[in-house]
């Protein structure tokens, strides 16, 4: 049962709420994201210290605030309440949570469904520079619970070169690809280009597209064509990658390996490290394709993709696991 409002100390909480948000608005030319994250957990943990007053508090607040725009409507106090009981202050320090623009924290929030969900999301979207957009993706894709029980990196590779690690993902998920783009290889290429900034966002943080069919001309005038060149800001180095429609198959390998040494000869600069090759597959035989790589000196890894009907199988057999574990 709600209690009645004690006037006094009414009036003592909206004065230091006044007093928090006036301070903070000062340090916003500097550290605009911060100062309203901060703003908002102080205002929260102040709601948090009166919920015997219930709703009539919050609303009576919001009305005492509308000075300060459209930002402490009573939906948005709530939602500062909940934040400030879920995290800490030293959790705000510790953690990229006051770098997050505030919808996008507020959207990881509500849609995690434990505090581990919560601070990986928070950290992914800090890492990986994800828009709100992104992040909701993401959860749809189920990125946490991938993460928890598959390796990042792809365990079918070459050798154990940490650039291959850092940036060869096991398995992608590309929801914007159907069955039908699979047709041939021309039209799974092209469906890649018209969604590059998602295909980029699912191969994770520093990739860069240099080109689609990217021309090599050789010294003895021989045109070849890579499917996709990309440049890798985080490894400086170019990666080569080869699509495929099919599972994996060991004559692949030579012409992955011919571009990546080509690409090393004709394109790399003294500032550039060793060129990279991926080969993106529909599936991969695991014994098969380790054994074609094992005694590769060239720096490659193998990443199989799901498409959209393969998705909603794929992420219950993913969740599965984890209940298994």
């Amino acid at each position: 049962m709600e209690q009645v409002l004690d006037k006094n100390l009414y009036l003592n909480d909206l004065a230091k709420i006044k007093e928090t948000i006036n301070k903070n608005q000062s340090n916003v030319i500097c550290i605009v994201n911060s100062a309203m994250i901060i703003t908002y957990y102080q205002i929260g943990t102040i709601i948090n210290q009166r919920k015997e007053w219930g709703n009539k508090y919050v609303e009576r607040l919001s009305r005492d605030l509308k000075e300060y725009g459209k930002g402490y409507s009573c939906p948005q106090l709530k939602k500062m309440s909940q934040f400030a009981a879920i995290f800490t202050i030293d959790e705000i320090g510790s953690q990229p949570v006051n770098q997050i623009p505030w919808g996008t924290l507020y959207g990881i929030i509500s849609k995690s469904s434990s505090k581990e969900e919560m601070l990986w999301y928070v950290n992914q979207t800090y890492k990986n520079k994800w828009s709100r957009a992104v992040v909701l993706k993401q959860f749809e894709l189920k990125a946490y619970q991938r993460h928890e029980v598959e390796p990042i990196s792809s365990s079918i590779q070459s050798n154990n070169d940490i650039q291959l690690k850092e940036i060869v993902k096991d398995t992608l998920a590309l929801d914007f690809i159907n069955r039908t783009d699979l047709a041939d290889e021309k039209t799974f290429k092209s469906k890649l280009m018209d969604n590059i900034i998602a295909f980029l966002q699912e191969l994770g943080p520093g990739f860069a597209l240099v080109g689609k069919e990217y021309k090599l001309v050789t010294p003895t005038n021989k045109n070849f064509y890579i499917d996709l060149l990309m440049y890798h800001t985080k490894i400086h180095a170019y990666v080569v990658i080869e699509v495929k429609i099919n599972e994996f198959q060991p004559a692949d390998i030579g012409q992955l390996t011919f571009y990546v040494n080509a690409v090393d000869d004709l394109e790399r600069t003294e500032l550039d490290n060793d060129t990279v090759g991926i080969l993106l597959c529909k599936d991969a035989d695991t014994y098969v394709a380790k054994t074609t790589l094992s005694k590769l000196a060239t720096k490659i890894g193998i990443s199989k993709y799901k498409i959209l009907e393969e998705i909603p199988e794929y992420l219950a057999n993913k969740l599965n696991d984890i209940d298994e574990i």
